[in-house]
């Protein structure tokens, strides 16, 4: 790995929960292998692209790390219905490319989470820039690409690693809300997994309550990083309904 810059980024509002503020360390690196990243991955760092970051929030320590024990996972009654009824997707997994169908498709779904759930109204030049920051890493990331009758209607950016896979961003057609497709590409990534005998699927981060993260805690059992570093297993939550 090699580190070209680190800074802490200024205090500022929290994109998990608007009344705290967050700050995060940063490490930009120029070269970096899936080695060296599960290591950082284990130890709670996340990535876009060439940035490697973790929140530094100093009391608040909302943000913890997940992941789906493959071996474990034990579907629920609605994750079945979706792995079921979503066979008929077909996967193209490949390099990542920004075209066209792919932006057109990120700002539908964002526009349609602006209205749903309160997220910012998607730009060109943001969009572009997000979407390009997830296909330029320092090792090729797959690009999940879900076609239903030959029509792009999700994708999914995963990074492979020797221990499982990094679920890094996902969007997904807002028109077949039936499918529930944000349940299904998380089950097509365990699925695979578990056909590769790989025992992670790493989520991200967990903010219990973040309203945009609650799907993660429905993949049980998973895990949770402490504040000691230690991975700890969940089995259920409180309040969690099927």
């Amino acid at each position: 790995m090699k580190v070209v810059g680190k800074f802490l980024s200024s205090p500022d509002k929290c994109g998990y929960l608007p009344d705290r503020q967050w700050r995060l360390e940063y490490e930009y690196v120029s070269e970096l292998t899936p080695v060296e990243y599960m290591d950082k991955v284990r130890a709670g760092w996340r990535k876009y692209g060439h940035a490697l970051f973790r929140p530094v929030c100093g009391s608040c320590v909302e943000c913890k790390a997940i992941r789906i024990v493959v071996d474990k996972f034990t579907p629920s009654r609605s994750q079945k219905r979706s792995f079921k009824t979503n066979q008929d997707i077909e996967i193209r997994i490949g390099d990542a490319a920004l075209n066209r169908e792919t932006l057109d498709l990120y700002v539908k779904h964002h526009e349609h989470h602006a209205d749903a759930v309160g997220w910012p109204k998607p730009d060109i030049r943001n969009s572009l820039s997000h979407l390009n920051s997830l296909s330029d890493n320092p090792f090729p990331i797959e690009e999940w690409c879900h076609y239903l009758d030959d029509q792009l209607i999700g994708i999914a950016y995963v990074d492979p690693l020797p221990d499982g896979f990094s679920a890094v961003y996902s969007f997904y057609s807002p028109e077949l809300p039936k499918r529930s497709l944000g349940t299904w590409m998380i089950l097509s990534i365990v699925e695979r997994a578990r056909q590769l005998g790989l025992p992670y699927v790493y989520l991200g981060y967990f903010v219990k309550d973040c309203r945009s993260m609650k799907y993660k805690a429905k993949f049980l059992p998973h895990e949770i990083r402490g504040v000691d570093g230690v991975w700890r297993e969940v089995t259920s939550l409180e309040g969690d309904e099927d």
